[in-house]
């Protein structure tokens, strides 16, 4: 049997089908054409040829802003030489896929020719990725933001003004404890996250702020808003009460309405609220006792 000569792009071709390399070589002349690749992904429109020879991001890209995006980065990077690096999602087959761009020039006495690169896939690790930050800024026990969310956001700039701050407190938890056990105080806790979930939904986020405490953070919500917010709260934790009629979520705000105020002042305001609110509640209950 005749000793077969393999080209680069043979031995490219087979390590790619055999050997599953995660990442896809190229390269490009100096009009921003491709002049070589190692694979033709479905992420891009390869023509009735199955080829991007001689094309640029312009008429590959399926995303027009994205082709236009790609081109115009290779334009400035073959006039100045600085390396590339960048992230992109395509959707392929109705699937969200992340890849790593990686751009470097080619020379020749002194002059850049061309622009070589490598396209790496990183769904999966980006995927991991995702999911340990949300490790990281979710309580896993009620699925609410952490306080680690809200040291890692900024809410305070000029664009979420007015912005409210609204802390809320299960009242009582250590007596149903003691009453009725920690799964019923469990329960409790969680009941009031779905309820807090449910008001702020898409308008804010909630924060497990500690133990039973929780903030909401609502951007773009003056006083009038906030107030409705409060209403819409009271309203679902009378309907929770048919689940747990111990249920009785103490609440405060306080409006930051300017950059100048300092946030940790506006939470110090909501939090006395709330423990105004909270011993106002107990009050209540205890004269509807006294006239049992």
């Amino acid at each position: 049997m005749d000793k077969k000569d393999y080209t680069v792009d043979d031995l490219l071709l087979y390590a790619y089908k055999y050997n599953r390399i995660p990442s896809v070589l190229f390269a490009k002349d100096k009009e921003c054409r491709y002049i070589y690749t190692s694979e033709i992904e479905d992420a891009i429109k390869s023509g009735k040829e199955n080829s991007i020879l001689g094309k640029t991001d312009l008429d590959i890209q399926y995303d027009p802003e994205l082709g236009k995006l790609y081109y115009e980065q290779d334009k400035e990077f073959l006039r100045t030489g600085k390396p590339v690096h960048c992230y992109s999602e395509f959707y392929v087959h109705g699937r969200k896929e992340v890849r790593e761009i990686s751009k470097n020039p080619i020379y020749h006495d002194g002059e850049i020719i061309g622009v070589s690169g490598v396209v790496s896939d990183v769904t999966e690790l980006m995927r991991l990725k995702e999911q340990y930050e949300n490790l990281t800024l979710l309580d896993s026990s009620t699925g609410c933001y952490n306080r680690n969310y809200f040291l890692k956001n900024d809410f305070s700039k000029q664009e979420n003004l007015p912005c409210a701050y609204i802390m809320c407190d299960c009242n009582d938890l250590k007596a149903v404890n003691d009453r009725y056990g920690h799964e019923t105080g469990d329960t409790y806790i969680l009941l009031t996250a779905d309820v807090l979930k449910f008001v702020v939904d898409k308008k804010g986020v909630c924060i497990r702020w500690g133990g039973d405490e929780f903030l909401l953070v609502v951007p773009n919500c003056d006083e009038a808003d906030c107030c409705r917010i409060l209403e819409k709260i009271e309203h679902e934790q009378r309907l929770k009460r048919k689940v747990l009629p111990q249920m009785d979520v103490a609440m405060g705000f306080g409006i930051r309405t300017s950059t100048e105020q300092p946030v940790d002042a506006v939470i110090q305001a909501a939090d006395e609220a709330m423990y105004r609110d909270k011993a106002a509640r107990k009050a209540a209950r205890n004269g509807d006792q006294g006239r049992v």
